[in-house]
Order: C-alpha cells, then sequence, then structure tokens
C-alpha cells in the first residue's frame, strides 16, 4: 500500500493526476490509497492531525500556501515522504531545493514521464516501507518509523502505540501486531506491552524503564525470557534508579 496526496487548486489537474495514478494500480497491480487536496493549507491541516503520506505530487503555485511553503511546513513534522512538484513553471526550481523534492515534472504531463517517475518513487517506498508501522485511527491513516515507537499497549478492543511526542490509539490486538513485527527489534514482555528494546533506557528483572521515563512491569512468567533477550542486545545496561509511577 502506498499512501498518496495529490494537492493543486486546480480540480481538472488534480483529477487528471488521479486518473493516472488509478490506470497505474490497475496495470501494475499495485494498491494505492489518495488523498485530494485544493490548497496547500489544507494539507498542512491534515500532517498536523498526525497524518502522514508516502509519496505527495505538489503544485507550485497555489493560493494561500504555495507549494514551497506547503512543503517547508511538511518537512518540520515529515522527514520522509516523497515530494513531486508538477508545474509549468520551471523558473522556481532553485528555490525548490530548500523543500528537498525528489523529482519535477512540466504541466502538461505525459503518462510515460508521470509513470517513469511514479516508479522511481514506488521502489523506494516499498523498500523502506518495511520500517514504519501503518494504522488507521479515526478517519486517519497513519505511519510511524518503527524507531519512534516506545512501546504497544493493550488497551481492550484498542491498542495505543506511544511515541516520544504522542499516543495514538486504534482497533487492533496486540497479538498481531507483535506478529509482524516478529522480524524487529520488539520484545512481549507482559501480556499488555510490547516493547521497542532500542527504546529501554534501563532493565531490570522485574520492569524496564523505557526513554521517555515511564516504568513498565515485565510479567512473572516471562522474566527468565526477557532476561535472555535483554542481556543479549545489552550488555552491562544500568538497572533502573528512577522513581517513576509504575504501570501494572
Amino acid at each position: 500500500m502506498i499512501k498518496i496526496a495529490i494537492c493543486d487548486d486546480d480540480p481538472k489537474f488534480v483529477g487528471a493526476t488521479q486518473e493516472y495514478l488509478e490506470k497505474l494500480a490497475k496495470e501494475e497491480h499495485i494498491e494505492l490509497e489518495m488523498e485530494c487536496f485544493l490548497s496547500g493549507n489544507e494539507l498542512i491541516q491534515e500532517y498536523k492531525k498526525g497524518v502522514l503520506f508516502d509519496l505527495i505530487y505538489l503544485d507550485i503555485e497555489m493560493c494561500g500556501a504555495d507549494g514551497i511553503e506547503t512543503a517547508k511546513q511538511i518537512r518540520q513534522n515529515d522527514y520522509h515522504v516523497l515530494i513531486v512538484y508538477i508545474s509549468s513553471h520551471e523558473e522556481y526550481l532553485r528555490q525548490l531545493f530548500e523543500a528537498e523534492p525528489f523529482r519535477f515534472l512540466s504541466k502538461p504531463v505525459k503518462y510515460q514521464e508521470f509513470r517513469t517517475v511514479f516508479w522511481q518513487a514506488a521502489e523506494r517506498i516499498l523498500e523502506q516501507q518495511s520500517n514504519y508501522f501503518h494504522f488507521k485511527t479515526g478517519k486517519s491513516f497513519v505511519k510511524i518509523p518503527c524507531k519512534d515507537i516506545l512501546y504497544f499497549e493493550s488497551a481492550g478492543r484498542k491498542v495505543i502505540v506511544h511515541t516520544l511526542q504522542r499516543s495514538y490509539e486504534h482497533y487492533n490486538k496486540l497479538n498481531e501486531i507483535e506478529e509482524n513485527l516478529k522480524d524487529m527489534r520488539f520484545v512481549r514482555i507482559h501480556k499488555a506491552y510490547l516493547v521497542n528494546i532500542d527504546n529501554v533506557e534501563a532493565f531490570q528483572y522485574e520492569r524496564v524503564a523505557m526513554s521517555d521515563g515511564t516504568i513498565l512491569s515485565i510479567s512473572q512468567k516471562n522474566r527468565p525470557r526477557i532476561r535472555s533477550e535483554f542481556w543479549k542486545y545489552y550488555h552491562g545496561v544500568s538497572e533502573i534508579g528512577k522513581t517513576v509511577e509504575k504501570k501494572e
């Protein structure tokens, strides 16, 4: 799945880009999810809600925030999204470097050129996707770099994703997440907790301290296994010495 944003104040262009992408998806049997925005401000607001995209097709000249300002604000929250500028104004090319664009396409765009750039982007995105955790919360689709996740917490029918910046709730099962991330550095320390071992600040036989100061209990039956796994990764790690409210 590749999540794509199309941002242009010309509805005809937005529709044409959608048609190109739908044609690609059908021809190449690839799953795409598209959202359309008629202004840079709309796209910026979506990012402020925590929504991320894999690929953005972005016009330069728009009312309100233009494509360059839009991209600069997006880069404050997302360094990984690939931005493809599509414009008839090549004189802006030098200014675009501040927003680190992936490619530039000149209007009107020919399908073969569009297709080539899309696959250049798709290859990079699909290669990187294994390093992200994707989920839906409310009406928004979110992707988070796995390295930024502190731990997952089971809460009834929901799972809470804890990061240093914020927490997200979504409907899921911790067992399924554990299975999906079995090749990543996540360890199940409790029926309610799946922790990112790289974000464990300190380990003790009965509990761990996460890098945000949260203390999580290790269930008694898991303690011998967890100790073995942690010592495999961390030799000489310091014991927990903080006084923090413990989650049982």
